[in-house]
């Protein structure tokens, strides 16, 4: 019986081992529902969000690598960590089975080319004819391929180079870290705390999008009722600071703020992805890239004026409305005033021109340049000859000056 017993153990623990090996051997196999195996599944627990969900598309598909090994070496070869990157996202967002239409428009996109930021500093320094546009060369892309500067490239590549979607996230030092990245510059977005993968979105939050549009027109600050009033001798509370400070260490003041702000609207209920991500054509300017106007909405039944729908406009109970993608609320689209808009006298007014009662203006803008100084090039992340710095004499917040554009009277914001 002691002899059964002991020859009864050595087979249990033969089968025992049996099983331990083939378990090393034969691990088990994780595969999304499409059936793609990816072993990255038997380590990574991260989920991005319900579209993009670790069980629907794995982690391969978006950050490469090799989903068949085990080994962390070799299957983190080749790995990437933003895959909206506009190097490679031919390979990750652009692929077939995802967005293979986006990569091309994007590229084209003014978000992305800079185009006209470069030609027309370009044109200011005599570098080019005043009539040269839609040069292909007028690009990020270009530039960061070429390596290409002259003076008027260096005053881009150092004081407006940050702004462009094919900057690295994360490349550039303090708050411009959060700038670029491709597709993630707007569809990224903070999950919650305990969550170890930022969240990919279609919603994009007013942040996303005023993370860059703040200067210039600074149609970000004034939409959300902010003031630029830093330190120029403005005559506003005697010329002291602002009493809020921005990310970059601006000084802002509060205003009313715009009255679709007020109302819960984004940038996004508006504006369309045409006008954002392209629509394939290069183009040399925002205006002729821009589509919505008022009277998309108001009056013009969510068509955009190169006759596109707007998506969230539609028509119920006899009433045209949008509705807020982060609010739901249905919001009534008016039509403009029958006898005041549509006064022949009016008729050459944008609607700007009347609804605009104050607009910041920005006057005496100079710039010095110091050949003996170094400054960071924001296309390469190097510190290279020659500094730039900006002035201005003053901010002022009025009524806006009125101009004479083709056959509209708009509004002009001195900057």
């Amino acid at each position: 019986m002691k002899k059964l017993l002991v020859f009864l153990g050595v087979i249990l623990l033969a089968f025992m081992l049996f099983k331990e090996l083939k378990r090393k051997r034969a691990p088990q196999v994780f595969t999304t529902t499409s059936g793609r195996v990816e072993m990255c599944l038997a380590c990574h627990d991260e989920a991005p969000e319900k579209v993009h969900a670790r069980e629907v598309v794995g982690c391969s598909p978006c950050h490469l690598g090799n989903p068949l090994r085990m080994e962390k070496d070799l299957a983190h070869a080749g790995m990437i960590k933003n895959p909206g990157d506009l190097r490679v996202v031919e390979k990750t967002c652009g692929r077939p089975e995802c967005h293979p239409q986006m990569p091309g428009k994007v590229k084209k996109s003014l978000m992305a080319t800079n185009r006209g930021i470069i030609n027309v500093l370009l044109r200011y320094w005599g570098e080019i004819p005043e009539d040269a546009k839609n040069r292909p060369e007028d690009s990020v892309e270009y530039l960061l391929k070429t390596g290409k500067n002259s003076l008027a490239l260096d005053y881009y590549r150092k004081l407006c180079g940050s702004c462009h979607l094919w900057m690295e996230k994360g490349k550039l030092p303090d708050f411009l870290a959060e700038k670029g990245g491709g597709c993630v510059a707007c569809h990224l977005v903070k999950g919650p705390k305990e969550a170890k993968h930022p969240v990919l979105t279609r919603k994009i939050p007013l942040e996303n999008c005023v993370r860059c549009h703040n200067r210039s027109g600074r149609i970000g600050l004034t939409y959300q009722g902010l003031y630029e009033d830093e330190g120029y001798g403005t005559p506003y509370l005697e010329g002291d600071f602002g009493a809020e400070t921005l990310i970059d260490g601006r000084f802002v003041r509060r205003i009313p703020a715009d009255v679709h702000y007020k109302a819960g609207l984004v940038c996004v209920d508006c504006h369309i992805s045409e006008e954002t991500m392209g629509d394939g054509k290069a183009y040399n300017h925002f205006e002729e890239s821009v589509e919505i106007t008022c009277r998309s909405c108001h009056g013009g039944k969510g068509i955009t004026r190169k006759g596109r729908k707007i998506p969230r406009v539609k028509k119920e109970g006899g009433k045209w409305i949008l509705e807020g993608i982060f609010t739901g609320k249905k919001h009534e689209l008016k039509p403009p005033d029958p006898i005041k808009c549509e006064h022949t006298v009016h008729k050459r007014l944008s609607c700007q021109a009347c609804h605009s009662p104050r607009v910041p203006q920005c006057f005496g803008c100079h710039v010095r340049y110091d050949p003996r100084e170094k400054q960071l090039d924001k296309l390469t992340n190097r510190e290279t000859p020659g500094a730039w710095e900006e002035f201005r004499s003053y901010m002022r917040l009025e009524e806006p000056t009125l101009g004479v554009k083709g056959d509209e009277v708009v509004i002009i914001v001195p900057g």
